[in-house]
Order: C-alpha cells, then sequence, then structure tokens
C-alpha cells in the first residue's frame, strides 16, 4: 500500500472498500446490502455511506427505476453537508457530490449536475494539494486537463490527463470501477475506439459477472464498429438479466434496443426490426410506475425507427 494512503485509509478500511466492490460491480445487491450492516462499527461510518450512496446509485441505474430515489438524496445531503475540516472529509464529499452529479445528469438535471460537479472538482483539487498521492483525486482532475487538451489541442496535456486517469485506475481506492468507465468514454471520445475497447476489456476482468462494465463494453465495440462483437456481448446481458432479474421488462426492452441499432448497422435489417419490436414489447409490457420515465425514454428512441403507435 502506498504509505500517503494509510493516512486516509487503513489497511483494513482498504480491503473493506474492495470486498464491497466487488460485490456491487457484480451487481450482488443483496449480499451488498447484509455485508454492509456488518461492517458497521467496525469501519468509518462514512465510507459506508460513500459506498451505499454509490450503490444506489447503481442499483436505480442497473434496474432502470427511481425506486429509493427518496434514500439516495436523504444519503446524498447528508454526506456533501459534513465539515470540511480533514482531508478525510473533503474526499467523502467530493466523492459523493461527485457521485450526485452522475445522478442527476442521467435524469437530465444539468443545473443540479454542473452545480454537484464543480464542489467535486473544487474539492479535488484541494485534496492534491494537500497530498498528490491520494489517488482519487487523479480521476476528476485527470478528466478535466483532458477536456482542456482536447479544447486547446494540446496533445500533451490530454496525454497529461490520461496519465492520471491509468493511475486513478491502478491505484484509487473509492474511485477505481469508475477510472475504468472513464478511460472507455475518454478513448471513445478521443476517436480511439480500440484503446476504449481495451480497458473495456480490462474492467470486465476485474469484475467477471459484471452487468455494468458488460454494457459500457458493448458501448465500446459499438462505437469501433466491431457490431459482432457488440451483439455477443449485449446476448450476455440479455442472458444475464432473464437469470438473474428476469422481472425487470424495461431492461429487457433496451437489451433489445440496442441489439437492434447493432443489427442494423450490420444491414441485418430483418433481425433489427425483430430486436426494435421486442424491445417494444417489453417496455409495453412494464408496469412498475419507478420505470416509467425509462419506458417513455426508451418508446421515445423507438419511435425514431417507426416503431410503435
Amino acid at each position: 500500500m502506498n504509505i500517503a494512503l494509510s493516512f486516509i485509509f487503513s489497511q483494513y478500511e482498504i480491503s473493506v472498500i474492495d470486498t464491497l466492490t466487488n460485490m456491487l460491480y457484480n451487481e450482488r445487491f443483496d449480499e451488498f446490502e447484509n455485508s454492509l450492516k456488518r461492517f458497521y462499527g467496525e469501519v468509518d461510518t462514512n465510507i459506508l455511506r460513500c459506498i451505499k450512496l454509490g450503490f444506489l446509485e447503481l442499483y436505480m441505474t442497473d434496474n432502470s427505476t427511481d425506486y429509493r430515489y427518496g434514500e439516495f438524496v436523504a444519503l446524498m445531503d447528508t454526506l456533501v453537508n459534513l465539515p470540511q475540516n480533514n482531508t478525510r472529509n473533503k474526499l467523502y464529499v467530493a466523492v459523493s457530490s461527485a457521485i450526485g452529479a452522475v445522478f442527476y445528469g442521467r435524469r437530465g438535471d444539468i443545473t443540479k449536475a454542473i452545480s454537484l460537479g464543480n464542489i467535486s472538482f473544487s474539492l479535488f483539487s484541494e485534496i492534491y494539494s494537500e497530498n498528490p498521492d491520494v489517488y482519487d483525486s487523479y480521476l476528476p482532475l485527470g478528466i478535466y486537463h483532458f477536456a482542456m487538451g482536447y479544447l486547446s489541442r494540446s496533445s500533451s496535456r490530454k496525454k497529461r490527463g490520461i496519465e492520471m486517469v491509468k493511475e486513478s485506475a491502478k491505484r484509487g481506492v473509492l474511485v477505481k470501477p469508475l477510472a475504468y468507465a472513464a478511460l472507455v468514454y475518454i478513448y471513445v471520445f478521443d476517436k480511439k475506439p480500440g484503446y476504449a475497447v481495451d480497458y473495456g476489456i480490462k474492467a470486465l476482468e476485474l469484475y467477471p459477472k459484471s452487468r455494468t462494465f458488460r454494457w459500457i463494453l458493448a458501448y465500446a465495440y459499438k462505437e469501433a464498429g466491431m457490431y459482432k462483437d457488440a451483439i455477443r456481448v449485449y446476448m450476455e446481458i440479455l442472458m444475464d438479466l432473464n437469470r438473474r432479474n428476469p422481472n425487470c421488462n424495461v431492461c429487457l426492452a433496451e437489451v433489445y434496443f440496442h441489439l437492434g441499432e447493432s443489427y442494423k448497422a450490420l444491414g441485418d435489417d430483418e433481425k433489427a426490426k425483430k430486436s426494435f419490436w421486442s424491445s417494444y414489447y417489453y417496455a409495453s409490457s412494464e408496469e412498475d410506475p419507478y420505470r416509467r420515465r425509462k419506458v417513455k425514454e426508451i418508446l421515445r428512441k423507438l419511435a425514431k425507427y417507426g416503431i410503435g403507435g
């Protein structure tokens, strides 16, 4: 373990974070929550709160639901209002603000997302200034330098940003999985989808049962024009949903939608149409009121392909 990290987290705390993260990103949600309860009283409560906040965001995303929205908001408010009187607390506020930014960004509340993102970035900058060996801070700072390098056409600054994100993926504690995901999106944005695929594969090797990272890898394959590989991964997601989450009709609808787009890109219009109509069937069959937002989103996208009423 890096000596500087011991100033922030103990070796035992890092092992707890790794254990819970492994459950979380392999979508072992029930096991995760049961284990989380066991660790209260053994490690800093705010570590567990940050991880639970990440769990709630991932749970709602993976299940295409707004169920537990109120719980998420209440927990985030608790974390972002912690006193910023030491590096550890600053890290908790920064991480929870970043999770909140992703959460609100996915729901289209851009103003809220930007506000929380700014809080997170400012605090991570402070943390980096105080201790450059806290590698969690490298993720947002790396993304920032990459973006600034892209806008200013500075290849050296872009490279610096990418290297910082890679360091976060290698040595981060709370944000390590997010860093792998970020590298996929960075390389897609930088029109280097081959590298995006490489990091998508590496992330899946870390969390081999993960639907989350299968979604990300399939996205990388699509952007790289590797549609047959994308279809293979979407089929894996479909089989996993049928095995582990068969009651989420809108989840199935989303997979079929992406299968339809992939088949269409390959020029197989017959399979594309069949997949799109399967997506429509599952989306229309979803009765869970907490999933209406996602249902509307999918039906709106299907309508662009002439599918639906």
